[in-house]
């Protein structure tokens, strides 16, 4: 009876093992099918490209409620349950990079990126570039900034004519960009517009929350920003192709 016991228990592993190596097979195949038909036609999808969704972590993946299937390993980092609701924790050395498919590119579209966060700490909070352009995101001296590189324009959004800090304390961050306007909203409120800007083009930008192993190539121009990631923690992040 022991040794049959124990039979059942590696069997029902090995089961569980091959569910989630045969998950992320599926979900990479479903990734290069339907990229691979968008850029054929040369029309990417438009809707919600990446939704986090940190109630349903399980086996160290965090998966994506949009429009095609999408898990994130959690390399390390902790769900926190705080007030009945997951949260993804992001202490000093810590960061997430987002498996990159070329859905997540933008690609010239108008592209909105948003996000939930609690911030401690000042650092980097998002990014997503290649060496030549895209943008980041980060918190100084309790200020929350945008820095965007679009073609050969490069550019800062920022909150003016105030002196309120966003530390310890949650805030909704969206960065919009289309051709022609770069915008950045702070708890649904628009607080800074660039117009006249490239829209965001290029291939592989590549995503990362917290703490970047190294600074992002195109920010090479902007050595104030701190290369460390700040510290505290995501509710919510989603990025839309309109």
């Amino acid at each position: 009876m022991i040794k049959q016991h124990k039979k059942s228990n590696l069997l029902t592993r090995r089961s569980s093992q091959f569910k989630i190596l045969g998950c992320l097979g599926l979900t990479a195949l479903a990734l290069s099918g339907r990229t691979a038909l968008a850029q054929s036609n040369n029309i990417l999808p438009k809707g919600l490209m990446l939704n986090l969704d940190f109630e349903r972590v399980k086996n160290g993946l965090i998966p994506s409620k949009s429009l095609f299937p999408l898990y994130v390993p959690l390399n390390g980092l902790a769900i926190e349950r705080v007030i009945n609701r997951n949260l993804l924790g992001i202490l000093p050395g810590q960061g997430l990079s987002i498996p990159h498919s070329a859905l997540l590119d933008p690609a010239g579209d108008e592209w909105v990126v948003s996000f939930r966060v609690f911030m401690h700490a000042d650092g980097l909070i998002f990014s997503q570039s290649n060496d030549t352009q895209g943008f980041v995101v980060y918190m100084l001296d309790g200020q929350i900034l945008a820095r965007v590189r679009t073609g050969h324009s490069a550019f800062l959004l920022e909150e003016r004519g105030t002196s309120q800090s966003y530390k310890n304390q949650w805030v909704t961050i969206e960065v919009r960009i289309r051709k022609g306007m770069a915008l950045l909203s702070l708890n649904r409120k628009r607080v800074c517009m660039a117009t006249d800007e490239p829209a965001l083009t290029g291939q592989n930008l590549r995503i990362r929350l917290g703490d970047h192993r190294e600074r992002p190539g195109f920010l090479k121009d902007f050595m104030d920003i701190p290369p460390s990631g700040f510290q505290g923690a995501f509710s919510s992040l989603k990025i839309l192709r309109q």
